[in-house]
């Protein structure tokens, strides 16, 4: 086996990988004589298929596979001992119509892959970031939450026409068409001198609208969150914005009563007026609390990208958007990287990070990570379980090593590493914590 790499810029380079007959002989071999014993064929009994005529009927096929296999573990293991820094999966670019799977013997496989450029973090000393720490929620964002719950489960009429009374469903969208956001808009919440651009309106209209005309639409009655709102708004380009009708209604709201319970908590999980609003400020203090931990990788991200230039693999990334969404046409893939490029910039800030400083997560942190929310699960549902348990590691391992796994694996390796980085940033920098109210938090926003 022979593997070149090919550094094109910074940014970008291709990993040649050339597979000779010695390295994946054994391997077809083994896979025809699985395919001999365990294919059906007419007129020969399980087991009984000559492997002869397994490799005239499907030799080119099993030949494709282990080949493909091959390579991609060769690549897998090649980045790993070159600790070569990349970012997303490498992009196959050898043309199939290149390979002659009846007539060569040596085959090989090329690999694009974006890189991420090494440069040291600088860490000012003058950098202050705040932290919140929620510690209780205002009556006053209750009773808004529960006039939103009392409109997503109100009596609903369709209309052709808006007026003074009804609401308007449909996406709003920035003022570079890139940015959109799904929302409702209640007329009456709209201040007066502006209302009347919205009365009159029907389904696929467009209308412009500025920051003001939104200023009496709390969260709940948007139907979104806070930050998503509020994140929408730091664009740049956020207003004017466009909204486009999706729908006119006329909603009667419903009454907080047993059966709005039931419809939000579950049957049965609340049975007064104030158990209900108990429950429902327990889920608004959980969500602002993710708020606040949003907020502040926001103002993280802020305060390092001013002292420290993150350069993407722009070429690369936008190749790769298109091989993995074929659908998708030039300007959609230009729209979603321009409107994602700076929360790429802070992955690969974050991955510099943990590579320059040894902070590298491990199978065996990955596999502990996932004992202990397996045993956190065993007890909220009434099993005690002890974290050197033989049976609990033997569990872990078997569900990592599944498709499922495979996912879940990826996703717990990205979130440790990221927590490692972010933690190891909080060292460096002044960090001040401050516990406030909900509402003294998104007043502060």
């Amino acid at each position: 086996m022979d593997i070149q790499f090919n550094k094109i810029n910074p940014n970008d380079g291709v990993i040649s990988i050339t597979l000779h007959e010695f390295d994946y002989k054994s391997a077809v071999a083994k896979q025809l004589k699985h395919y001999a014993q365990n294919v059906r064929l007419k007129g020969f009994r399980l087991g009984s298929v000559p492997e002869d005529l397994i490799k005239k009927m499907h030799g080119s096929s099993i030949l494709a596979e282990e080949l493909h296999k091959i390579a991609v573990a060769s690549l897998k293991n090649y980045i790993l001992q070159e600790h070569i820094p990349i970012f997303m999966d490498p992009i196959l670019v050898t043309p199939l119509q290149e390979i002659d799977l009846k007539n060569q013997d040596t085959f090989t496989f090329s690999y694009e892959v974006g890189l991420i450029e090494e440069r040291p973090i600088a860490f000012e000393p003058n950098i202050s970031i705040t932290e919140f720490e929620i510690d209780h929620v205002e009556s006053k964002l209750v009773d808004e939450f529960l006039q939103g719950l009392q409109i997503v489960h109100g009596q609903v009429s369709h209309l052709e026409e808006s007026a003074m009374d009804t609401m308007l469903y449909g996406t709003l969208v920035d003022s570079t068409g890139a940015v959109g956001l799904d929302i409702r808009i209640s007329i009456m919440h709209i201040p007066e001198h502006l209302r009347q651009e919205l009365i009159g309106r029907r389904v696929g209209q467009k209308v412009m609208l500025t920051e003001e005309s939104f200023k009496d639409h709390f969260p709940a009655l948007l139907g979104v969150s806070f930050s998503a709102f509020v994140a929408f708004k730091k664009y740049e380009s956020a207003w004017p914005a466009t909204f486009t009708i999706d729908k006119i209604v006329r909603v009667v709201p419903m009454a907080i009563e047993p059966t709005l319970f039931d419809l939000v908590l579950g049957k049965g999980v609340a049975h007064s007026e104030s158990e209900f609003r108990e429950a429902i400020a327990k889920i608004i203090l959980f969500d602002k609390r993710a708020e606040a931990r949003h907020a502040f990788y926001q103002d993280l991200q802020e305060a390092l990208f001013k002292h420290n230039t993150v350069d993407l693999p722009e070429a690369f990334l936008k190749r790769w958007l298109m091989v993995n969404n074929p659908e998708a046409t030039l300007e959609a893939v230009e729209d979603y990287y321009d409107a994602h490029k700076e929360s790429l910039k802070w992955e690969i800030l974050l991955s510099n990070i943990v590579r320059q400083n040894n902070l590298a997560v491990t199978t065996s942190d990955v596999v502990d990570e996932t004992k202990r929310a397996y045993i956190d699960y065993a007890g909220h549902n009434g099993l005690q379980l002890e974290e050197n348990d033989a049976a609990i590691h033997t569990g872990a391992l078997s569900f990592l090593q599944g498709s499922e796994g495979n996912k879940y694996y990826s996703k717990l390796h990205n979130q440790l590493s990221r927590d490692r980085a972010i933690n190891f940033i909080k060292e460096q920098i002044s960090l001040v914590t401050e516990t406030v109210s909900a509402g003294t938090f998104d007043a502060r926003r």
